[in-house]
């Protein structure tokens, strides 16, 4: 089964997603990372996530977020069904990925108190999806937005104390999440 990680943008997503694929010795897939192949597919040229919905747009970001999801859930990215794979911070709350998304497993959200992101998000400049004139404000809007489609997926939910060192937090990810299958394949 796919375990599939969720939450804001700089959680720690694909870091612990990498992580956690190679303790289980599976595939790690980012839809970010898929994303900027398929839009380096369809239009040559290699942007980012950031740059490709500030140039194209979110409609159009959107869009090939639900290309990637489809990707992903029939498993004609690769095939293989028993893979980590990171979603976008705001794929979730892509309405037309819903019926896609509860195809590809098992969700796990990483939850970071939204200070905490808000200073990560920031360190690499003010991104196109806040408001310049109130940029923590309309942050906190988001996260709140964004975090009810994160539980809604969720079947575990994972705090992650910011100033808990990175290889304690890949340990604390994994046990909650063997914990949880563990917990799953006992009740079926």
């Amino acid at each position: 089964m796919n375990i599939v990680i969720t939450g804001m943008k700089h959680c720690g997503k694909s870091t612990h997603g990498n992580a956690l694929a190679e303790h289980l010795k599976c595939r790690f897939c980012d839809t970010d990372d898929m994303l900027t192949d398929l839009y380096r597919e369809q239009t040559g040229k290699r942007l980012s996530p950031r740059d490709i919905f500030r140039d194209e747009g979110e409609s159009f970001f959107r869009n090939l977020e639900v290309e990637v999801v489809k990707q992903l859930a029939s498993g004609s990215s690769d095939g293989d069904k028993n893979k980590v794979i990171a979603l976008g911070g705001g794929l979730p709350a892509n309405d037309a990925v819903t019926p896609w998304l509860e195809k590809l497993g098992f969700f796990v959200y990483l939850k970071v108190s939204p200070e905490i992101i808000f200073k990560r998000i920031m360190a690499r400049g003010l991104p196109p999806f806040l408001d310049p004139a109130r940029p923590y404000e309309s942050f906190n809007e988001l996260y709140k937005q964004r975090e009810q489609y994160y539980l809604r997926l969720a079947n575990l939910v994972v705090e992650i104390d910011h100033e808990l060192p990175l290889k304690a937090a890949d340990k604390l990810i994994i046990d909650r999440i063997e914990e949880a299958l563990n917990e799953r394949q006992h009740i079926r």
